[in-house]
């Protein structure tokens, strides 16, 4: 089963690629080392994890109250060039989870500073990557409060009990055009 996972996956990779018309294009880079300088989460209460440099690999532990992690310095999406985003994930232990969320400047909306879900909490793990379409997972409500170019910053988290890691190989931010 996992064979045809990873056979879809590289078909979905190909079609992209080729569906651009200058090809793909990375926009956002960040190596394990680069996510190893972030800082804590900055959120309306709890959840401001940390970040240690592993061997390979940022290592960013949860908060004391369970869940928490690191954020990104400012950047700006350009929705309207449909950003993909990628998290290579060296390792999340059993039992544990991980996840990712965009966070406005300026929030609307209260609990919009909480951020926006990209990648939902999970164990993907392996030295893999884990992707979503950002356009697609913000959404329309999204684009019309904040528009297509939107910025903020991203938080990687660690979650399921106090002792939570995930191990990040790299953060990427890859526009596959209009």
């Amino acid at each position: 089963m996992k064979k045809y996972l990873y056979c879809a996956l590289a078909l979905m990779v190909v079609l992209l690629v080729s569906a651009c018309k200058n090809g793909p294009e990375f926009v956002y880079e960040k190596s394990w080392t680069d996510v190893a300088a972030w800082k804590s989460m900055i959120t309306p209460g709890g959840g401001e994890g940390s970040v240690v440099r592993g061997d390979s690999s940022a290592i960013i532990q949860a908060a004391p109250d369970g869940w928490g992690g690191v954020q990104s310095e400012k950047i700006t999406l350009d929705l309207s060039q449909n950003p993909i985003l990628l998290i290579q994930v060296r390792e999340n232990a059993d039992g544990f989870k991980w996840g990712a969320k965009f966070v406005p400047d300026s929030p609307a909306i209260p609990d919009h500073a909480w951020g926006f879900y990209l990648i939902e909490d999970n164990n993907f793990k392996w030295n893999n990557y884990a992707g979503t379409d950002i356009r697609l997972k913000l959404g329309q409500d999204f684009i019309d409060i904040y528009g297509e170019k939107a910025e903020g910053v991203f938080w990687i988290y660690a979650a399921g009990s106090p002792d939570a890691t995930v191990e990040i190989s790299s953060v990427k931010i890859l526009n596959i055009g209009k």
